[in-house]
């Protein structure tokens, strides 16, 4: 069986690192994956031996519901034993490897199960020294209608563009805009009836945003100049400025916690264990 598993670790990191059946690596591919397929076989094999892995031990419900998602990839069975049969991988076989990997991810669990709490104070100084990282700039959802600048087109030189968006803007309202973004624009969202979602303020042209601090919701703004040409926006709703409070954030920070605790105790065991 250590063929079939070593068999099922080659199909599982080809696919995982480069998207391919093994069957279609280049050479260097190939060298890489067998690289990796011999340290995680390694690896595996040194934690079935360990003394947690004699502490838990791998249901048989558990190992069908894991092959049978790897059945339900597959839009009949047929097909997936005639994939099985393809990678010369047996059902015998993949359940051998995958009872492996499973019993190794039980183990991992129980090494990482007695993960100490986050001090609440820790987690309140963190939370002062880093607002920013829980803050939420002013965003406006928008739509805009595009013209861009271009001396290498006629129609788009710097005054002809501006006479372009100054027609469009004498006739735009917030019911005709989508149809206007559809007909004229120049940006991509046209295809999106000219709507760009929520935008947040630091990520838009300086020019816009400026025009949008002053521009009631519902109304077209006149010819905006940056960089790239000239645009006519529209302001469906806005959200303030917010950072979130401690009470908000506490749920987050202890689930970082528990996972950067949990990935420290289990690299640092396995680290004990291949020495």
């Amino acid at each position: 069986m250590d063929k079939q598993k070593r068999r099922y670790l080659t199909i599982k990191l080809a696919t995982e690192k480069y998207k391919l059946n093994p069957e279609f690596l280049s050479s260097i591919q190939k060298a890489t994956i067998e690289q990796e397929v011999d340290k995680l076989y390694k690896l595996q094999t040194g934690i079935l031996a360990s003394d947690k892995a004699q502490s838990v031990t791998v249901s048989n419900a558990h190992l069908m519901d894991a092959y049978f998602s790897c059945v339900q990839q597959f839009e009949t069975e047929e097909q997936f034993y005639r994939s099985l049969k393809h990678q010369g991988i047996t059902v015998e076989g993949l359940k051998f490897a995958l009872k492996d990997e499973l019993h190794c991810d039980m183990v991992l669990d129980l090494v990482a199960s007695e993960i100490p709490q986050l001090d609440i104070e820790q987690a309140k100084a963190y939370y002062n020294k880093n607002r920013l990282e829980f803050s939420r700039a002013r965003t406006w959802k928008m739509s805009q209608i595009l013209i861009t600048k271009n001396n290498e087109f006629v129609e788009n030189t710097p005054d002809n563009a501006f006479a372009r968006v100054t027609k469009i803007s004498e006739e735009a309202n917030v019911k005709n805009f989508a149809d206007l973004a559809m007909r004229h624009s120049e940006c991509p969202s046209a295809l999106e009836s000219g709507l760009l979602g929520w935008c947040e303020e630091g990520k838009l042209y300086p020019e816009i945003t400026s025009a949008l601090l002053s521009l009631p919701q519902g109304r077209v703004s006149k010819p905006i100049e940056t960089e790239l040409g000239f645009h006519l926006v529209l302001c469906h709703d806005e959200k303030p400025a917010y950072v979130a409070t401690f009470e908000e954030v506490w749920p987050f920070l202890q689930e970082k916690h528990a996972s950067r605790a949990k990935t420290y105790l289990q690299r640092e065991w396995l680290e004990r264990l291949v020495r």
